[in-house]
């Protein structure tokens, strides 16, 4: 198993400039030490797919894996049908903005149709390592692609959740997937559970932007690339894949820059090739160049892991103080916050500690949870910020103002658990991955569904219909969907950490002024204790439409700042 070394991996993103306007960003994991590399993944996975294989060659190199355009968490190439010289420019300028034009570049199955393309056009990679290479006879044609590209589309349901599970298991045993004949059947072992899991998360995250580079892979064949590559390039695969075959096709004698090697199906073997053969191609000593603070996402690098973020830009009108959003255990209730928000202040709405992109930290307790939020706050912003905690996160966003009251200017309360909540198993309940039937999407598919018209999520009871007269967009939920997915075990600890300081004493110890929604929610039942609780709580009725919410709050913010200012020239 490819399993002997484990050097830290980071994430991280690059601004690229985009050819449809505005900057792009590309999102990629990193490790190790040495002579940078570079690594890319097929279709329709992200740099997940080797974060194995990182930790065999950090041992050696400085590893940087990338996610293609519309994958893992790379923004989309942004052109209706892109090409794969356009995955190829797109790639380019990701290289160029890490400072890796000069790095090795190993590329599997898809990425290296985009690999070649860049090394013909230009690409100043001193190697290049490509293993799985299609080369058609010819191209697949239209009705081909529409029945393989069958569109990933959510609806509020979650039906279709079945079709993809089932198209999730059908493309690891049969080519092309909808053909189930025994001629197509693959000549492969069945994944493990954890690769399985992984696949299924990749295709999850690219979503509707999984056939972008897929249909152009399928539309494009190589071999005027291959004829006209100077970079040396080593086209292998094992016997194990179903593109083996394709290596008799390489134009060897054609193009001296060109060799091909053939493996057997044995794992560590191949890790050991790319490892080898990676060596030999020199390699810079490059250093990556994050995308600044003020892009539309990014990460905080602690001691304890990364916490990631999303930033919404405010109104250009005014200086605002921006408005940290704390919602768990998803980011759905605060991303519709942040979309209200944003119409009067700059927003800021992390994935909490142990789910979506942001680690677990190693002292997963309210106090480290609200500190790593404090520190992510200290990155972004110069001075002060208000905060609105939402629903299960309350108690994390009264332990922050508790021990951070300078940073926190106003707290926000919409929404709390109640002080004798249930028990984590019914709020956070532990989830099974379900390799056979994905049985996993549809719990949190349902969880998240559920939680927006009716508190808590579980009780159907008609006293726990929330004033919630539209399910939430299918893309939101799917968005929220895929937080989950990535920390499937680990998706509810900040709220479980926060439920378990959630008492009497944690809230008179915030002295920040609050605000505590009141109305017909009953998510906000809590609302009249708590104010009792708060030295400094005051009520704020929740209108029922949001945008209206979000404008009273604003308002009500704005005018606290003016009554402490008034009070401060009155000493």
């Amino acid at each position: 198993m490819i399993s002997d070394a484990n050097p830290h991996i980071t994430r991280g993103y690059v601004s690229v400039a985009s050819a449809c306007g505005g900057g792009k960003l590309v999102h990629y994991r990193c490790c190790g030490s040495g002579p940078a590399v570079v690594l890319l993944h097929d279709s329709p996975r992200s740099s997940r797919l080797h974060v194995p294989l990182m930790k065999v060659l950090g041992r050696r190199f400085r590893v940087f894996a990338l996610d293609t355009p519309g994958y893992g968490n790379s923004d989309p190439i942004g052109l209706e049908a892109p090409t794969i010289p356009d995955f190829a420019s797109a790639l380019g300028e990701a290289l160029d903005a890490l400072g890796l034009a000069q790095a090795p570049v190993y590329a599997t199955h898809t990425s290296a149709k985009i690999a070649l393309a860049l090394a013909a056009r230009g690409g100043q990679m001193p190697l290049l390592v490509l293993d799985g290479l299609s080369i058609p006879d010819q191209l697949a044609s239209d009705d081909f692609i529409t029945a393989y590209m069958r569109p990933f589309a959510p609806e509020p349901t979650g039906a279709f959740l079945s079709a993809e599970w089932s198209r999730t298991r059908d493309m690891l045993r049969w080519f092309p997937w909808f053909s189930t004949r025994p001629e197509h059947r693959i000549a492969m072992e069945p994944p493990s559970a954890e690769w399985m899991e992984d696949y299924g998360i990749d295709l999850f995250c690219a979503g509707p932007h999984y056939a972008d580079a897929y249909t152009a892979a399928m539309r494009w064949n190589p071999l005027d690339d291959l004829h006209a590559v100077n970079v040396p390039t080593i086209v292998g695969a094992r016997t194990d894949d179903v593109l083996y075959p394709h290596l008799d096709k390489v134009p060897t004698a054609a193009n001296p820059a060109l060799s091909v090697e053939r493996l057997g199906a044995d794992r560590t073997a191949w890790a050991n090739w790319i490892e080898d053969r990676l060596a030999n191609g020199g390699g810079s000593s490059a250093s990556a160049h994050r995308a600044k603070d003020e892009a539309a996402r990014g990460y905080v690098t602690l001691d304890q892991g990364q916490v990631h973020w999303q930033r919404f830009s405010g109104p250009c009108t005014a200086e605002q103080r921006p408005l940290l959003i704390l919602a768990g255990p998803s980011t759905l209730e605060g991303m519709a916050w942040a979309e209200a928000m944003r119409a009067h202040r700059p927003v800021i709405v992390p994935d909490l500690p142990g789910f979506g992109d942001s680690d677990a930290l190693s002292d997963m307790d309210a106090e480290a949870i609200a500190d790593a939020l404090a520190a992510l706050v200290g990155r972004l912003e110069p001075d002060a910020c208000d905060v609105l905690a939402v629903g299960l996160a309350a108690p994390i966003g009264a332990m922050m103002a508790a021990r951070r009251p300078g940073l926190v200017a106003t707290l926000t309360i919409i929404g709390a658990p109640p002080f004798d909540a249930p028990t984590d198993a019914a709020l956070l309940p532990p989830v099974a991955f379900d390799a056979l039937a994905g049985s996993h999407l549809h719990q949190f598919w349902h969880m998240l569904r559920d939680g927006t018209v009716q508190w808590p999520w579980y009780s159907a009871a008609p006293a726990a219909a929330r004033p919630a007269p539209v399910l939430p967009d299918a893309h939101a939920l799917h968005r929220a969907l895929t937080g989950m997915l990535k920390q499937r075990t680990t998706y509810g600890s900040a709220i479980a950490a926060g439920l378990a300081v959630h008492d009497a004493a944690l809230w008179q110890s915030v002295q920040t002024r609050t605000f505590v929604a009141v109305g017909d929610d009953p998510a906000t039942a809590q609302a009249a204790r708590l104010i009792d609780l708060l030295p400094a709580g005051a009520a704020f009725m929740l209108p029922d439409d949001r945008a209206s919410a979000a404008a009273a709050l604003h308002t009500a913010i704005v005018r606290t700042d003016q009554s402490t200012r008034e009070k401060v020239s009155a000493i």
